[in-house]
């Protein structure tokens, strides 16, 4: 008999705990895209350039490397932790600071260092006092990166 009651009781405690799991992981997931879409930024990149050996910029272009084709393509920046994402641009794996969160007067800025083999560093820089919605950044890396970015 008591093995009867537990095995009836089981299932709707396994449900209910399913139904509550179910309900607090959809709230999360709501308040983190409402989270994201508030602050971060969407980028858009315009160009790319390598510096030559006489120290002017030129423009990457042709079969020169993979971004042949960066033009117009985006990345995310989430301003709070100054992670960057999208398919050229991505500090996962680095250490990230953001040296100034910018403001009407200033600009964001972050600099991503990875060590390693190897140390790699990104310096990224949006001018958050310009007028208008887009916002013009550059990003030094192996190359420059550079383009627009809102809200």
């Amino acid at each position: 008999m008591m093995q009867a009651i537990l095995w009836r009781t089981a299932p709707t405690l396994h449900q209910r705990l399913r139904g509550c799991i179910r309900a607090l992981l959809l709230a999360l997931l709501v308040m983190c895209s409402v989270a994201h879409a508030s602050g971060d930024l969407s980028c858009t990149i315009v160009g790319a350039s390598e510096v030559a050996a006489d120290g002017s910029l030129n423009p990457l272009a042709g079969k020169k490397n993979y971004y042949e084709n960066v033009f117009g393509a985006e990345f995310i920046v989430q301003r709070e932790s100054g992670t960057m994402m999208g398919r050229f641009v991505n500090n996962s794996g680095f250490k990230v600071s953001i040296i100034d969160r910018g403001s009407a007067n200033t600009s964001y800025k972050v600099l991503s260092v990875r060590s390693g083999g190897r140390v790699q560093s990104q310096y990224f820089e949006v001018r958050l006092q310009e007028p208008g919605e887009r916002k013009p950044f550059f990003l030094v890396a192996a190359e420059v990166l550079h383009g627009y970015c809102t809200w």
